[in-house]
């Protein structure tokens, strides 16, 4: 993820920079995600090697009182400029959020040494088995993994441009 041209665009060029600042907003993000839906993890032994969060109907736009929750993290992931892009950043994500229920996809994420042996796609085959005919969404802003998505039955809904970069919401419908 510390790749991802929005990661580059919000937390930087410099690379050890930029994974402490993803390690600070992900030390956030990911109870906010616990709390609100799930978080599944793959193993390699002992050792966590992806992870996918996905946020229950309903439930993927914070509170009030869980945007308070999650501020120490934003605030201590980045440079003020940083921050606010990161809240430009999700404020735009937000409202393009669909109006119909759905599951909210993500983080997807594979420890680098561990990619391209199918941890990634049998994490989303867990998530997709378990929608109960409720859609699945999500946001990327790779075009590597817009094709991994389509391949598992998700259909592009918008190509928004956030913070000069493409990105792709993409839709499972489950109906």
């Amino acid at each position: 993820m510390a790749d991802n041209p929005l990661h580059l665009k919000v937390f930087g060029q410099d690379i050890h920079k930029r994974q402490q600042r993803l390690t600070r907003l992900f030390s956030g993000l990911l109870p906010y995600i616990a709390r609100n839906g799930e978080l599944r993890g793959a193993y390699a032994g002992q050792q966590l090697v992806g992870v996918l969060g996905r946020l229950a109907p309903g439930r993927c736009q914070p509170s009030y009182i869980e945007t308070l929750k999650l501020a120490p993290a934003l605030l201590a992931s980045n440079s003020p400029l940083g921050w606010l892009r990161t809240l430009r950043w999700l404020k735009q994500w937000s409202a393009l959020d669909p109006k119909i229920p759905h599951w909210h996809l993500g983080p997807l994420a594979v420890a680098p040494n561990h990619q391209r042996q199918g941890i990634g796609r049998a994490l989303m085959e867990v998530v997709i088995n378990e929608a109960n005919g409720v859609s699945l969404y999500l946001e990327t802003d790779k075009l590597s993994n817009v094709q991994f998505y389509q391949k598992l039955g998700f259909n592009i809904i918008a190509t928004p441009i956030l913070l000069g970069t493409k990105t792709w919401l993409m839709l499972r419908s489950e109906a």
